[in-house]
């Protein structure tokens, strides 16, 4: 049965769920993730199969939700603000019920489909004692006892991390989406409403964001960031140090320590004020994105591209040509180049037109057919990023 006829056959029903290791708000936990796209994503979800509304579960756990899930207002009164609440209250149905809601609701059939961030466990949350992985497989489980079909049982791999024992277990029972390989990782119509507040008022200096994990030695293998991560960070602190940039610092956005919290030309921001995350997006004009080394062989755009393209940001990447040869490095000294013409440009309206330019390059190749869509995907068409090998490896 082709998807159309499956379509046809199912009306679509108001509501899907969408389940999410985080909270779309602004909020104060302690956790990796870049929330502040998810709106962005869900409206591509939204465009691509033709879905409403979503009722949005996190598998944070209770008492944390307790505490951080108030969202009157949760977005800042400007601009971009008022973007990210219209798409809030048009999105969400229901925000943070519990898991026993969900899966009351998944046994009567009476979400559309689901779409499930994928989650394992890992020695973060074990130490926290964390049930996060725990709800994602009661949530899979019952789909699947329901009578769900395949294609409406759909496992979120937004960071390639998913790991061979779950496509063996799981193979024809579920559908496995790559959030901009299978489809675009924000909407077109999410993304042209936040450049139309940029093109409208437009106040950004040249300070350098890094948003992520700095030290991923302790992730899966194939998984850990390309190891010119810390030289690129040391040669921007270096730049803008000999040249007195105080007033455009390096900002990183990370779990700190102490010892990297003692920089004179670095604004550290803890990963969990999302507030003040916000604020630094807000005002910062360029984002240094040095990634997995797996995300330029296949094309992935990760969450702070997206998140740059949201705030008006221009992107700085190592190895991303493919998206953007501007914008792109292979060496510390082109990205020296490239963030030197950035910061020497006199004013605001200038570093809008970088960002600007960096939109017209993202949108050619999002525009231009590499996307594999769900609708047409085979997933022969590119390498995968998983082998038969890495399935039947239980180490992986």
């Amino acid at each position: 049965m082709s998807k159309l006829d499956h379509k046809l056959e199912n009306p679509i029903k108001p509501t899907s769920l969408y389940a999410y290791f985080g909270l779309v708000d602004l909020h104060n936990v302690d956790m990796p993730g870049h929330s502040l796209y998810q709106l962005g994503l869900m409206d591509s979800l939204k465009e691509t199969y033709g879905e409403i509304r979503f009722d949005f579960f996190s598998y944070l756990p209770d008492n944390i939700i307790d505490e951080n899930s108030d969202t009157n207002g949760c977005f800042p009164a400007n601009g971009l603000g008022s973007v990210f609440n219209a798409y809030y209250d048009e999105l969400i149905a229901d925000y943070c019920p519990s898991l026993d809601v969900v899966l009351t609701k998944i046994a009567n059939k009476e979400y559309n489909r689901l779409y499930l961030k994928a989650r394992f466990r890992n020695l973060s949350t074990l130490a926290k004692k964390w049930k996060d992985a725990l709800s994602f497989e009661k949530i899979v489980d019952a789909a699947i006892s329901a009578g769900y079909d395949a294609n409406d049982i759909i496992i979120l791999d937004t960071d390639l991390s998913l790991p061979g024992s779950f496509h063996k277990k799981y193979k024809g029972k579920v559908e496995i989406a790559m959030p901009s390989i299978h489809f675009k990782g924000i909407s077109d119509r999410f993304l042209n409403a936040c450049i139309a507040v940029h093109e409208a008022d437009y106040l950004k200096d040249a300070s350098v964001v890094f948003y992520g994990n700095i030290d991923t030695s302790n992730y899966k293998s194939g998984n850990q960031k390309s190891t010119i991560l810390p030289t690129c960070i040391g040669a921007l602190q270096e730049e803008y140090m000999n040249n007195e940039i105080e007033e455009q610092p390096v900002v990183l956005i990370h779990k700190p320590t102490p010892e990297e919290l003692s920089h004179p030309i670095t604004n550290h921001i803890n990963r969990k004020d999302r507030h003040e995350i916000w604020d630094a997006l807000s005002i910062s004009g360029i984002m240094l994105n040095v990634t997995k080394e797996k995300y330029d062989d296949l094309r992935f755009i990760p969450a702070r591209i997206y998140e740059a393209l949201i705030f008006g940001m221009v992107p700085v990447s190592y190895k991303f040509n493919w998206l953007s040869s501007t914008f792109s490095f292979e060496t510390i000294e082109d990205m020296l180049e490239i963030v030197k013409y950035l910061r020497e440009l006199d004013t605001s309206e200038d570093i809008k037109s970088a960002y600007l330019h960096f939109v017209k390059e993202y949108k050619e190749y999002s525009n231009s057919g590499e996307l594999l869509y769900i609708e047409e995907a085979s997933f022969k068409q590119r390498p995968p990023y998983i082998t038969e090998a890495d399935i039947y490896n239980p180490n992986r």
